[in-house]
């Protein structure tokens, strides 16, 4: 552990990023952060073992950035879920921003903006705001109007997806360690299960109709590693292929399962029904873009009622119904023509809206 001298009062904001190697993706965000106009923040860093061995070189960059960091090498590799749980767990300030280590904020005066909005709803549990592309002119809404939102199961319920992308959540803190758990490691959504866990508990949901992280830094000569970008499998043989997604849904039943009362089975329906309404098909079509119709065959193996309900079992005829749903939809992701799909995006979102009564998030990835 490398810690940066410290004031002794305790900052606004932690900013916390689980480092996996990508270091000069790190170095060129924390160089965006370092000309925030709002310096009432510190920065926690947690590194999941980088192969690359390029330690010495973030410190001196913080150090010479003049940023009050902490930046902790893990002892072993836990991957995404154990390492942003360790980044929260390095933050002392009341609030935590959540940040990817290959993204951005998007202007200096983000973090200003937000403390503003934060000091005069002190009931906050969780922020959420818009981003974009860092290189193209892609914006992701998923806000659609700046307005806060009392707490509770419900909302949780309806809002899970938009925590899929990490960059730009806000957490109060001591609600995020206070339900810190290893329960759902290998998920790759905790920021998920604990965004949803403080609004279930009933803190207020802040969303801001603005665009406050840049996705996907873009370096001359550096590339990131992506699902996108890997090989296509050939020979590609049919067989199970389990995706984090199969857990998601679980996961937010989880969350949300103390604080339900007595809206047990319609929420996890609507949870469940959410995901293989959006996320699911997404990744069936998104896979036979990038690897072919026998990969996402797989998937769809992988997606089967006995993983699906592996995490949190709904009542029989919930699971019945669900089931049928999950025929319906792979049948329809493997046999619906992909530039049909991608063309219905637009309207699948506003049938989405209509249906679960919130905004969606953007279809890129939940």
């Amino acid at each position: 552990m490398s810690p940066h001298p410290r004031e002794p009062d305790i900052p606004f904001f932690s900013i916390c990023i689980p480092q996996y190697n990508r270091t000069p993706f790190l170095i060129e965000a924390c160089r965006v952060l370092s000309q925030q106009i709002c310096k009432d923040f510190e920065l926690c860093i947690s590194d999941d073992c980088s192969p690359e061995g390029r330690h010495q070189e973030i410190i001196s960059s913080l150090e010479e950035l003049g940023l009050t960091f902490t930046y902790r090498q893990q002892e072993m590799n836990g991957r995404y879920d154990r390492n942003l749980r360790a980044a929260l767990g390095l933050a002392r300030g009341r609030y935590c921003l959540l940040m990817g280590n290959d993204d951005c904020l998007k202007d200096t005066g983000v973090l200003e903006r937000l403390k503003r909005r934060l000091e005069r709803q002190p009931d906050t549990g969780v922020v959420l705001a818009n981003y974009e592309e860092y290189a193209e002119p892609t914006q992701y809404r998923r806000v659609t109007r700046t307005q806060t939102t009392k707490g509770s199961a419900d909302l949780a319920a309806r809002v899970f997806r938009n925590f899929s992308f990490v960059s730009g959540i806000v957490l109060r803190r001591d609600r995020a360690l206070a339900h810190a758990t290893n329960a759902w490691d290998g998920s790759e959504m905790y920021q998920m299960y604990i965004a949803s866990r403080i609004l279930a508990e009933g803190f207020d949901l802040l969303e801001v109709d603005e665009i406050a992280v840049r996705k996907g830094i873009a370096l001359e000569g550096q590339t990131v590693d992506s699902y996108a970008t890997k090989p296509v499998e050939n020979p590609c043989p049919i067989k199970e292929r389990s995706l984090p997604f199969t857990r998601i849904a679980g996961l937010v039943c989880s969350a949300i399962d103390p604080y339900s009362r007595g809206r047990r089975t319609r929420l996890a329906m609507s949870v469940f029904g959410q995901i293989l309404c959006f996320t699911y098909p997404f990744w069936i079509l998104e896979y036979r873009r990038v690897q072919s119709w026998r990969y996402s065959a797989g998937i769809c193996i992988g997606m089967r009622p006995r993983n699906l309900f592996r995490d949190y079992r709904p009542p029989f005829f919930a699971r019945s119904v669900l089931t049928c749903l999950y025929g319906v939809v792979s049948a329809a992701g493997l046999i619906l023509p992909q530039a049909l799909f991608f063309r219905s995006v637009p309207e699948l979102r506003r049938f989405g809206k209509q249906l679960f009564r919130s905004p969606l998030a953007s279809f890129h990835g939940l």
